[in-house]
């Protein structure tokens, strides 16, 4: 499991570089994602694509070209579900660091493909 999750999240760091269809491909529908205080259930994929259009115009308006990260937390939670904890790096053309955050997630894995339900970030981690 833990394998198939390196290779989940290396690919869902591409997505963002790529559009907010791509990032939406990765989580189910519906899902939920709480950032900053504000919960938003995402009933459809034009949700889910709506919300991640928002945050990326958010990022690359902070200079976003690429992210990297650091799983900090895996856990399995039976044979088709996980939670996982990752640390991100958001960098610049140049490979700065922009800004960190840390999100936590809970996956399931539906017909041999992994999904996010919940996605939440932490607050209090954010800089």
């Amino acid at each position: 499991m833990k394998q198939e999750l390196i290779e989940f999240f290396d690919a869902y760091t591409v997505s963002f570089e790529e559009s907010a269809a791509s990032i939406a491909a990765f989580y189910s529908e519906p899902c939920i994602t709480a950032r900053g205080g504000n919960v938003r259930a995402n009933g459809s994929n034009s949700d889910i694509i709506e919300f991640f259009g928002a945050v990326l115009t958010q990022y690359r308006a902070r200079g976003l070209k690429r992210g990297d990260y650091d799983m900090l937390e895996l856990r399995s939670l039976g044979s088709n579900s996980a939670f996982a904890t990752i640390h991100w790096r958001y960098r610049n053309d140049e490979g700065h660091v922009l800004w960190e955050s840390i999100f936590s997630y809970n996956l399931y894995k539906r017909g041999g493909v992994w999904k996010i339900l919940l996605q939440t970030m932490h607050d209090d981690a954010t800089t």
